[in-house]
């Protein structure tokens, strides 16, 4: 359900995988007669998203519609019977995900939100690497992603989908949140590029963890130069994931440390070549239809994340 270009250039092909079958993947969207002025792309069949609902072949729906029409597109597919992988933020308010939570428990199907970045082994072996290290304080952890500008159009700019804090501020909450950060405790703010405000925010905390002070910075941003990395350092060295919420597709990812003193990174590890959007959705149907996990996978953690942007989102301009 919906038919955005994230779905035509990354999923489609995934979600066919998964399918195991050589037809074409149906996509419901509000608009198919519009939709069908250019041909598809090849692979894809478009259709009402009503027909979506009520194909009884059809027993996980993806929903990659704009970021404000997750909720409602996730609870008409609960209604309809269906298990739903929804692409990340799975909603927008705190209220929402638990409505979604207690609903697909009730009829015993799964939502799974993907969030595609943690699936990666680089990430994985960043976080073990960060959590085994024998760190000296004061310790400073940052997340930042940023994007060059968007047209006014695009949906991540509007206030009714969240605009950078779920489309960006997701990505780097959740990773202070896996490093360590208290959801709860993050203060989040606007974030000011050249002197004046910009479509993006800020979080920041800290916390005392084994006698050491551990900061928490996260940055997101749409409109100036690219960022995407995760750093922990401490006075002797820095630990980086660069490309962390976007590990290119099939290419091996390294991390690398940083040391004073010393001009050049050390390469301390490099991961076999991944696409983390296929281990995500694996791991969505895993839930869907083996596990049969009923209701919003990972519904605390989800949760607090969502709640701690919610403020943000809530008092974006209209």
């Amino acid at each position: 359900m919906g038919n955005s270009e994230y779905l035509s250039r990354r999923t489609a092909p995934l979600l066919r995988e998964l399918n195991r079958t050589d037809e074409p993947l149906l996509v419901g969207t509000d608009h198919p007669r519009r939709t069908r002025t250019a041909a598809p792309p090849e692979g894809i069949e478009v259709t009402d998203r009503d027909a979506v609902l009520a194909d009884r072949h059809v027993d996980i729906v993806y929903i990659s519609s704009a970021t404000g029409r997750h909720f409602a597109d996730c609870r008409a597919a609960l209604a309809a019977g269906k298990h739903v992988l929804v692409e990340k933020p799975v909603c927008l308010t705190a209220a929402e995900a638990r409505e979604l939570d207690s609903t697909a428990r009730a009829c015993d199907r799964t939502v799974f939100e993907c969030l595609s970045y943690p699936y990666h082994p680089a990430w994985t072996d960043f976080l073990a690497r960060v959590r085994g290290a024998d760190w000296a304080g004061p310790v400073s952890v940052s997340a930042v992603f940023r994007i060059p500008g968007r047209e006014p159009t695009d949906f991540r700019r509007h206030p009714r989908h969240g605009g950078a804090a779920a489309d960006l501020g997701t990505y780097c909450v959740d990773a202070l949140v896996r490093l360590g950060a208290v959801a709860e405790d993050l203060d989040i703010g606007p974030v000011l590029l050249g002197g004046t405000e910009s479509d993006g925010g800020a979080a920041l905390t800290s916390r005392p963890i084994d006698g050491r002070t551990f900061t928490y910075t996260g940055s997101w941003a749409i409109g100036d130069a690219y960022a995407n990395s995760v750093v922990v350092g401490d006075p002797r060295r820095r630990l980086e994931l660069l490309r962390a919420f976007s590990p290119p597709v099939d290419t091996p990812v390294q991390v690398v440390e940083r040391r004073p003193g010393v001009p050049e990174p050390a390469v301390v590890a490099t991961t076999e070549p991944t696409n983390a959007t296929r281990a995500c959705l694996s791991a969505g149907t895993r839930h869907s239809r083996d596990a049969k996990t009923a209701g919003l996978v990972d519904c605390p953690g989800i949760l607090r994340r969502i709640a701690v942007l919610e403020a943000a989102t809530a008092n974006s301009p209209a």
